[in-house]
């Protein structure tokens, strides 16, 4: 008994003191979930389509973000640049701070920027953002003979600009490639956001998932006499399939590290319909890996996109209040639309659902002594609606709920075509009755009617004859009185 009280009490020790976060449901449903241990200062774990926070810890606090910043100049270089352009290297890449990684491009090569862009992401260089920052001013100033530094503000001032059209609002990077300074942060939500816009580049996501690669800088293209070079490069992404600490499921993104901003990673990974992205700042070596392995596991297992509500769906039945004599007083209700969330298994669990109509009956008045008071007699549990209603006619609105946060709302159709009672209505199916019954056991008590009806209408007609002919025969019959 000791044994097992103890044991208890060292397990729940270790998941109160855990690192650890619940993850992030903004308004959503916040249900029991797993504990996710990290070794990272701030981290989060967002889905890639939809951009929903699935986990986060202390992913609004500042961090220096190292060479993941490269993520947000590749989408600046492809606003400007097309991959296929070719570029001349230039002396720009001299007088690199020491201890940062290099390409050992040549002053003179000739690249495309679709070769330069693989060397910023794959290889990590940093002389290769100078080379695509400057040339990028070039040409949004038109000025060919900008210098470097004078073309780093402006490219600054781009990247700014980009990650503020993102939603990036915490953001400020003064340098193309992540070297450390104190004005140059970001939050590990607003890199989620950049790195959703990455991997939404088709161009992009590809190099984000290259674990090697090796070619000519122009790619066999003509490059004007300019030296060609050859290069092959391994990706500094220890996570991608393959690697030393590869998922099976990662397709990206970038690595960092400085001193200041510590170990960080930008990872992508999908799996089936599920895409997320994870951002781990100032971990360990090997714990950004880890980290990045539990954010991504956390997400596969917990989170799925789900079937709310199918078109066509039977939503419920209702009871029709003043249908048509002959016809349903029961009518199928059914969805408008397909709609599909992502939802955690919890959430999923916890769905509720609220449906309102365009038009309800209300009970009919019942007297109660002098008063008038409103009682339902119905105990079915349907709702009543009111005739006529088309069939695919919008007459309501369900509305699905996790907790007290909306998740989808959409309209209600009817299933079927119900007409009103009216007094012709009555009449036509009365006829219809007869004339369909009318060689039938089930005519025979119209035929009754019709015959009674018939007799009456005889007999009334025959003693209206008999009594006109009494009287006509009392008036020449009866003695007149003669007068004096």
């Amino acid at each position: 008994m000791r044994k097992i009280v103890l044991a208890s009490l060292l397990f729940f020790s270790l998941i109160f003191f855990s690192v650890a976060v619940f993850a992030d449901y903004g308004d959503y449903y916040e249900a029991e979930v797993l504990a996710v241990h990290v070794n990272a200062t701030a981290a989060i774990l967002v889905e890639q389509t939809t951009g929903r926070v699935l986990f986060g810890y202390n992913y609004q606090e500042r961090r220096y973000p190292a060479s993941m910043t490269k993520m947000l100049t590749a989408l600046v270089v492809l606003d400007h640049l097309d991959p296929d352009d070719i570029i001349i290297v230039g002396p720009e890449i001299h007088n690199m701070p020491s201890g940062y990684a290099s390409n050992a491009h040549v002053e003179g090569e000739a690249l495309t920027v679709r070769m330069l862009l693989k060397a910023l992401m794959i290889r990590s260089g940093n002389e290769t953002g100078r080379v695509l920052a400057l040339n990028v001013v070039r040409q949004t100033s038109g000025n060919a003979n900008i210098s470097y530094d004078d073309a780093k503000r402006e490219f600054s001032i781009l990247l700014n600009q980009r990650a503020q059209e993102l939603g990036a609002e915490n953001t400020n990077f003064n340098n193309p490639y992540g070297l450390h300074s104190p004005h140059h942060f970001t939050t590990a939500y607003d890199l989620a956001i950049i790195a959703r816009a990455y991997m939404e580049v088709p161009l992009l996501a590809e190099i984000a998932g290259m674990r090697t690669f090796e070619g000519y800088g122009t790619g066999g293209r003509y490059a004007g006499g300019a030296e060609v070079r050859h290069y092959a490069w391994t990706n500094t992404n220890q996570i991608l399939p393959d690697a030393p600490f590869g998922h099976p499921s990662m397709t990206g993104i970038k690595t960092g590290f400085t001193t200041p901003a510590g170990q960080c990673l930008a990872g992508a990974a999908t799996f089936g319909d599920l895409s997320l992205i994870t951002i781990v700042f100032d971990s360990t070596d090997p714990g950004r890996w880890q980290d990045t392995h539990r954010l991504m596991n956390y997400g596969f297992l917990n989170f799925a996109f789900r079937e709310v509500v199918r078109a066509g769906q039977l939503i419920e039945y209702v009871r029709i209040a003043n249908p048509r004599r002959g016809g349903t007083e029961i009518m199928a209700v059914h969805a408008y639309e397909t709609h599909t969330a992502l939802l955690s298994h919890f959430e999923y669990a916890a769905l509720t659902r609220v449906i309102t109509y365009h038009v309800l009956l209300r009970p009919p008045p019942v007297r109660r002594g002098e008063d008038y008071e409103y009682e339902d007699y119905y105990d079915d549990g349907l709702t009543r609606l009111l005739a006529p209603i088309e069939e695919g006619e919008i007459i309501g609105r369900v509305a699905y709920y996790v907790g007290e946060t909306l998740i989808f709302e959409g309209n209600l159709i009817a299933a079927a075509t119900i007409y009103e009672r009216t007094f012709d209505s009555d009449m036509d199916y009365f006829i219809s009755i007869f004339t369909d019954n009318i060689f039938t056991l089930r005519g025979l008590p119209y035929w009754l009617a019709i015959g009674g009806t018939a007799t009456g209408l005889v007999g009334m007609g025959w003693a209206l004859s008999l009594r006109r002919k009494l009287k006509e025969h009392d008036r020449w019959h009866k003695p007149r009185i003669q007068r004096r």
